[in-house]
């Protein structure tokens, strides 16, 4: 048969992948990357960007790809052509490459060549290859005819763990294996007399106590390391290993991973070593740790690269992320803390307070009222001034603006602050207050043309003082504007203050947790009100209550707006005003987003910090766009990156509770704190972000769980996408119409990822991940999709509601809005308000001593979720929920899914549902009706009829058992025993002659597709019974018991004559529908392991389908019509 005849229409092929990292490899200005069977070629060429050149597919067809292995030319020129060995598991294949002239050309590849063993090493040897086996064996294999040469074994055939081969010829190659016994084999090939005769080892080296992952030989120091199971790397003094008989000694032992090691590697002067903890650390030759690097998420770092000439580390992890790292060398002075010596006898007094004016200027004061300055550049201490009136009671904050002037303030007990500049402290200003003690401090700076101080005084009072320098920059003016007047409550002082752009609100944290927005120019005051009702009134002056307790004539402005308790009662650590919005962090460790409407604060959104981070201090915005989140992690100082996942510094400092102060700058991040009566300072030159280049972002640390796709976005050509393959090699109809799919995944990591996937270039960006839930998210649901503008006045981009759901029973609500944006690299910025929020346990921790009592009930976990929008769009939809406790719950969501309440729930499965679907029936002359489809891990399969659901004496919903618990949700109104064992995966399909495709997909493998009917009751009985509904029928039933070797986890009716199914045999198969039972077409093999869910959708009728599969990766299918 021909080619022509093998071709099965459809056949799907693989577009996009977004796989754990597993190989890589520098080739000079050239970066090799292994992700499945594709190999990504990156351009590191300082000339110009990093950016990536080429994505070969399919080089080791079902093989991953483990590690690339380049031939040495004689005349040492790679630049423009190499041949290169790529392997993975049993797999080996020969390419050769040309990448001159910024350009990348495959000139040949050889046949696939499938060994009988794992390949644990590949090393050219004079134009052959050498093959280190699994089993303790050496083949020589010639890469022109695909021929064995040779093949030795050794005396001792143990399973291997990791292999190297050392050598350049077949007669000095060495081979070093780990064994299984822990135990470095050393033995040499050459030493076999005949073919086939095994080898004794030469030495054998033993050490560790766990399996040996990976090794790495230093020809010129004789050194080899090795990293293993037990959480170590060995570094080991070997000599020449191509001279048999040697002397094998242990010259290092580093303990640094928290998990066990997969990769080492040694270079001129460092050892770099990964791992599962997702660290990459970098260390001496003689175990002195010097960096780390933590940036993936998930289960670890499973490859490492170096380029020595331009001292950088590659790193790929499980997350599908490649980041560029920069090695500093050892004793550099910019990462360190330093103690600044303040103990002296010329220095009398304790340290009271610590802050920064910069990142190169230090201000203390102690208890004897004396305000010290320390300069970084000149490293020495200078008295700026000595006041009594603040011995023992001090408070000590330095204004923003720029470091060649700048000014601090002090407070006292007795009322009094004092605005000292800094360049000329003789000129400071004092003036008294309050009665009583200061409480706080903060400044708000308005760009460099306004500059208040807040102080707050007892009863709550805040008084706003304006500073401004004399043009000659040698006095100070302090005036007071307004006084503002916080809310009543226990600790009632601000925390912190910061302008509202362009000016006209000051927004303000008070240490009961809440965010208040007041008027930045309060106009004249009104008569004063009880200051009991302060902030009622929008603006209105309030009168404060003064330190006895009696009531003042001083009258204070109250709050426009107030976010109650926002952070609980732990306080307001920081508000950062940027791009119209308001963000705020306090130590419930959490930070929010906020919007200011009509003057009013509405809450967008909230993000969680790193696991344990409780204490968040503040944010900071980096030139790049993003931003970092500073924070206390048990006794730690941690600056952490929400884009990327990681923690930039951390400075083992004690914790938040001593005084300290933090500085960004372009030039240098610096850290200081109090600790043992002296001033220890952190600095970091750079800025907060660390000197790495993340060459492609990760998607998720764990595996995913959910695929949706939301919608399509149309770019114009001003919108310039990056793509990942040339214009001249993208094969006929790839091109795809200018669109971008929008689609969201869910993982175990916690999180939810919108990303954007271009129809034409093979490439995925993430626009944003949301962070809400404290467990694992397993479902998505989407509705409401549409324009910003409206369906009267559309504008480009993309709205829509998304609901997620997972473990802790918690549900989420919340919109997305995606508009075009020139400055991103995907040309789209995705923007996320959060609507609403739901936990079944809520109660469970609002109680006081819950660590006393044994909670009775296990944790729910929701499995599936379907929205199933009503015929009275006023009351919103309904979120069906397929529960782990054998619940099926409703949820009403109103107020365009502002408020989401638990409607009604049924326990008619009895165990686990895995899966709700829901559908409408809709035919011309009958109203509409809705369905949901509920399985469970029985088999089953249960329908409801919730067309009426919410019109008055509907018997869909009973009323509930007990006060306080929802409605009970009736009998379903069929039932099907579709299969054996578990449900995985469901769909429903309409047809034209009004009838109903349901496809199910189970746990053993089977697949069934019935069609149901709506039978309509006859008029006599219609007449006669006031309830009769119509009623679903089953007009046809089949099943397909093996269809697939494993779980069908994701399954897609297309058309009435066309399904795909997926399974985590890693096949996607087509089925023919409509004659019978459904009948193979073909089926594709992808390379998602543990594929947990699959979407597809049509794009065009020239582009065809697509289809995204999400598990331990993501991958895209597209196929044509």
């Amino acid at each position: 048969m021909d080619a022509l005849g093998d071709y099965v229409w459809p056949r799907a092929t693989s577009e996009l992948m977004l796989l754990p990292v597993t190989g890589l490899e520098c080739v000079r200005d050239r970066l090799l990357a292994g992700e499945g069977p594709d190999m990504l070629v990156y351009s590191l060429d300082l000339g110009g960007h990093l950016q990536m050149m080429k994505r070969v597919q399919n080089l080791l067809g079902h093989y991953l790809i483990h590690g690339f292995r380049v031939r040495p030319e004689p005349n040492g020129d790679i630049d423009s052509e190499a041949m290169v060995a790529v392997f993975g598991s049993k797999g080996l294949r020969i390419v050769k490459v040309g990448w001159g002239e910024s350009r990348f050309r495959e000139l040949w590849r050889s046949g696939l060549w499938n060994m009988s063993d794992w390949i644990w090493d590949v090393r050219w040897l004079e134009g052959n290859v050498a093959l280190a086996l699994g089993h303790n064996s050496v083949v020589l294999y010639d890469p022109i005819i695909g021929c064995l040469l040779q093949e030795v074994p050794c005396t001792d055939r143990c399973t291997l763990s990791s292999a190297c081969l050392i050598g350049d010829t077949w007669k000095e190659l060495a081979v070093v294996a780990g064994a299984v016994s822990n135990q470095l084999l050393v033995w040499y090939p050459a030493v076999a007399l005949t073919d086939d005769k095994p080898v004794a080892p030469d030495r054998r080296v033993s050490g560790h106590v766990g399996v040996i992952f990976s090794m790495s030989y230093l020809e010129s120091k004789g050194l080899l390391a090795t990293a293993s199971e037990d959480r170590s790397v060995r570094i080991w003094k070997v000599g020449d290993l191509r001279v048999p008989g040697g002397r094998v000694q242990s010259v290092g032992h580093c303990f640094g991973h928290s998990a066990r090691v997969w990769q080492v590697k040694l270079l001129e002067n460092y050892l770099v070593s990964a791992g599962e903890d997702c660290v990459c650390l970098v260390w001496s030759h003689e175990g002195e740790l010097l960096q780390a690097f933590r940036g993936h998420q998930g289960r670890g770092v499973r490859a490492i690269a170096a380029h020595e000439r331009q001292a950088w580390v590659v790193t790929g992890g499980d997350d599908s992320g490649i980041r560029l790292w920069h090695l500093l060398g050892r004793g550099d002075p910019s990462l360190g803390v330093s103690a600044l010596g303040f103990k002296s006898q010329s220095r009398p007094g304790t340290l009271k307070a610590v802050t920064l004016a910069g990142s190169w200027r230090l201000l203390a004061v102690t208890d004897t009222g004396s305000l010290y300055l320390y300069d970084v550049e000149v490293k020495c201490w200078e008295q700026l001034l000595e006041d009594e009136r603040f011995q023992s009671y001090c408070l000590l904050e330095a204004a923003p603006g720029p470091e060649g002037f700048g000014l601090c303030a002090m407070a006292n007990g007795e009322g009094r602050v004092k605005v000292v500049p800094i360049n000329t402290p003789t000129a400071a200003v004092d003036q008294v207050l309050f009665p009583g003690k200061v409480h706080s401090l903060s400044w708000a700076l308005r760009g460099y043309e306004e500059l208040l101080l807040l102080a707050s005084g007892p009863g709550g009072e805040v008084a706003c003082l304006e500073i401004a320098a004399a043009p000659s920059g040698k006095a100070i003016f302090v005036k007071e504007r307004c006084r503002y007047l916080l809310p009543p409550s226990k600790q009632r002082w601000h925390t912190c203050s910061a302008f509202l752009p362009p000016g006209d609100f000051v927004v303000c944290g008070d240490r009961r947790g809440s965010v208040l927005l007041f008027p930045a120019r309060p106009g004249p005051l009104k008569e004063p009100v009880d200051g009991s009702k302060a902030g009622a009134e929008a603006g209105a002056p309030a009168t404060g209550g003064g330190a006895d307790g009696s009531k003042k004539d001083v009258a204070g402005w109250g709050p426009v707006s107030t976010l109650h308790s926002l952070h609980g009662k732990q306080g307001v650590t920081s508000v950062t005003c940027h791009g119209g919005y308001v963000y705020t962090t306090g130590r419930d460790g959490a930070y929010y987003q906020l919007l200011v409407q009509d003057g009013q604060l509405q809450p967008i959104l909230r993000q969680k910090c790193c696991r344990g981070m409780n204490w968040v201090a503040g944010l900071r915005m980096v030139p790049d766009g993003s931003m970092v989140v500073l924070g206390f992690h048990a006794n730690e100082f941690v600056v952490w990156s929400p884009r990327s996942h990681e923690k930039l510094h951390v400075v083992t400092c004690g914790g938040g509770h001593r005084s300290w102060a933090f500085s960004d700058t372009e030039a240098a991040m610096a850290f200081a704190y109090l600790k043992d009566g002296d001033v220890m300072l952190y600095r970091a030159l750079g800025g907060c972000t660390r000197p790495h280049v993340v060459l492609r972002e990760g998607l998720h640390g764990r595996e995913v769980t959910c695929v949706k796709r939301v919608g399509a976005i149309a770019l114009g050509p001003e919108f310039e996408v990056p793509s990942f393959m040339q214009p001249d090699l993208l094969e006929p109809g790839s091109e795809g119409p200018g669109l971008i799919d929008i689609v969201i995944t869910c993982s175990e990591d916690t999180t939810v990822c919108v990303l954007a996937l271009p129809t034409a270039t093979g490439s995925a960006h993430a626009l944003t991940s949301v962070c809400n839930h404290i467990s694992s998210v397993r479902a998505l649901a989407v509705w409401d999709v549409g324009t910003p503008g409206g369906p009267k006045d559309p504008r480009p981009g993309l709205t829509a509601r998304v609901v997620s759901a997972g473990g802790r029973a918690e549900i989420n609500c919340f919109s997305i809005l995606v508009t075009p944006d020139p400055s991103t690299p995907s040309g789209l910025a995705c923007h996320v308000m959060h609507l609403s929020s739901h936990r079944l346990d809520e109660y469970w921790d609002r109680l006081r001593h819950r660590h006393r009592m044994v909670k009775m009930d296990p944790e729910t976990r929701y499995m599936s979720l379907a929205v199933c929008e009503l015929n009275r769009p006023s009351l919103g939809p309904l979120v069906a929920a397929a529960c782990s406790d054998g619940a099926v719950r409703l949820f009403l969501l109103q107020d365009c899914g502002r408020v989401l309440q638990l409607l009604a729930e049924t326990f008619h499965h009895e165990r686990c549902v895995l899966k709700v679907h829901s559908f409408t029936h809709e035919v011309p002359g009958q109203p509409r009706r809705l369905f949901l489809c509920s399985a469970a891990t029985d088999g089953s399969l249960a329908f409801w009829d919730l067309s009426t659901v919410l019109d008055p004496g509907s018997t869909v919903l009973q009323p509930p058992s007990e006060p306080g618990t929802p409605h009970r949700l009736g009998a379903p109104c069929l039932t099907i025993q579709a299969h054996s064992c578990g449900v995985n995966s469901l769909d429903t399909l309409a047809t034209r002659e009004g009838h109903h495709f349901v496809a199910s997909g189970s746990e053993d493998g089977s697949l069934h597709i019935c069609v149901l009917a709506m039978e309509m009751p006859e008029p006599e009985e219609a007449a006669g019974a006031a309830d009769a509904v119509p009623q679903l029928r089953v007009l046809e039933e089949f099943s397909v018991p093996c269809a697939h070797a494993a779980h069908v986890t994701g399954l897609k009716l297309l058309s009435p004559s066309l399904m795909v199914s997926a399974s985590i045999d890693q096949r996607l198969t087509f089925w023919r529908l409509g004659h019978g039972e459904p009948t193979f077409l073909n089926s594709t093999v992808y390379h998602v392991p543990d594929v947990a869910d699959m979407d597809c959708w049509p794009v065009s009728p020239e582009f065809g389908h697509r289809c995204a599969l999400g598990g331990q990766g993501l991958e895209v299918y597209n196929w044509y019509d």
